[in-house]
């Protein structure tokens, strides 16, 4: 599972130095910020990846593995040159508006990440709330990213409020999957996803060409 786009990272559901994908979701994520493909290119295919694992393969995990996973990027930001957090994850709840006060110890992080002039990045969530983004979109200098069509117009799915916040494209994304999950790709080793999941990365790509 080594890919030299991966320059660093740590899983900390299996509490190792091996980020291995066994989900998909990453890898489709960090293909559409890092992709070297002729075809199929990402928005900074420059850029490297460090890949902190918190999700088991079903796609589940918690809060504090997500703040461990933040700490990590803080305390290792100097010796990987960490410009950007995006995180394509977010809670079931949705907020109206800024929910630092619901979790203080991941807004302490994420500030913390701020300090080290880390750009935080969060997809808002899919849920089609047009009142509400999910978690940690929602916290104070989180750079809170919904989901365009290719018509510009807003995706149905995407969650959206009414503070400031981003979009990007999220609707049918073609982007990288790991190797050995390929029965449905289009062409092979790509699948094509939808979500704000996907625009997210989109928005911390482009921060890191900035």
């Amino acid at each position: 599972g080594k890919c030299s786009k991966v320059i660093g990272g740590y899983d900390f559901v299996n509490n190792d130095n091996d980020p291995f994908d066994d989900n998909g979701h990453g890898t489709h994520i960090a293909g559409i910020i890092a992709s070297t493909d002729s075809k199929i290119r990402g928005i900074a295919p420059g850029a490297n990846i460090v890949s902190i694992k918190i999700f088991n393969e079903s796609g589940e995990g918690d809060s504090d593995d997500l703040i461990s996973a933040i700490d990590w990027c803080v305390n290792s930001a100097s010796n990987f040159n960490i410009s950007v957090i995006s995180m394509s994850l977010g809670s079931d709840e949705l907020f109206y508006s800024h929910c630092d006060i619901d979790d203080p110890l991941l807004t302490s992080s994420i500030a913390n990440a701020i300090d080290k002039k880390i750009t935080v990045v969060a997809a808002a969530g899919n849920s089609g709330n047009f009142k509400g983004v999910s978690s940690p979109a929602c916290i104070t200098n989180v750079i809170a990213v919904g989901s365009s069509a290719k018509n510009d117009e807003i995706s149905s799915f995407s969650d959206k409020w009414k503070l400031p916040m981003l979009f990007a494209p999220g609707d049918n994304i073609i982007s990288t999957v790991p190797d050995g999950d390929c029965a449905l790709c289009e062409p092979s080793g790509y699948k094509i996803f939808s979500g704000t999941s996907m625009a997210a990365p989109h928005v911390a790509a482009a921060a890191a060409l900035l």
